[in-house]
């Protein structure tokens, strides 16, 4: 049984390295190349041929869904699994539209991941289970969107501050 041919695409050196040995040290993976952006990912997928991409979403110069457009304006069809830090839903309902074949963060365990390559050469979807509901909402139109009270948003912002419920609450002068 000949081994599946991955491409890894990420513009984290150490992730790039991590990910090389633990797919390498599975039976039927064999990591053939990895880059840091999609400009050097799209060279590499036309020179070395892997039969699944895994990709970061945000890198620089070339982006992963930038990588996915060009791939099929130039009529690649290798099937790419994105990785992200980020749950957002935009980037992840347009890595599926553009085609991709699993989207998953990248705190997914060893099986996940490769299960998700296996799956994509099979030509199956594979979404962690931690961003499912994301990618299958609807997009919200600009009169969903949630609007917040400036005492919402001052917790929010103190939120993004890294502070504690208890630090929040005693702030601004509230039970937790």
């Amino acid at each position: 049984m000949s081994k599946i041919k991955v491409l890894v695409v990420d513009d984290q050196q150490i992730l790039r390295n991590g990910l090389t040995m633990i797919l390498n040290l599975t039976d039927d993976l064999e990591v053939v190349g990895s880059t840091a952006n999609g400009v050097e990912g799209i060279k590499q997928i036309e020179s070395v041929a892997p039969d699944v991409v895994l990709s970061d979403i945000r890198m620089p110069e070339m982006d992963g869904i930038q990588m996915l457009t060009e791939l099929k304006r130039i009529g690649n069809s290798v099937p790419v699994v994105m990785l992200t830090t980020f749950d957002d839903q935009g980037p992840i309902q347009e890595a599926l539209k553009l085609g991709a074949k699993g989207f998953l963060l990248k705190d997914s365990d060893e099986e996940l991941i490769t299960s998700a390559i296996r799956g994509a050469v099979n030509n199956q979807v594979s979404l962690d289970p931690n961003i499912i509901a994301k990618a299958l909402s609807p997009t919200a139109t600009a009169e969903e969107q949630i609007t917040l009270t400036d005492r919402e948003f001052e917790v929010l912002n103190q939120v993004a501050q890294g502070l504690h419920n208890q630090e929040i609450a005693d702030q601004m002068h509230l039970s937790e």
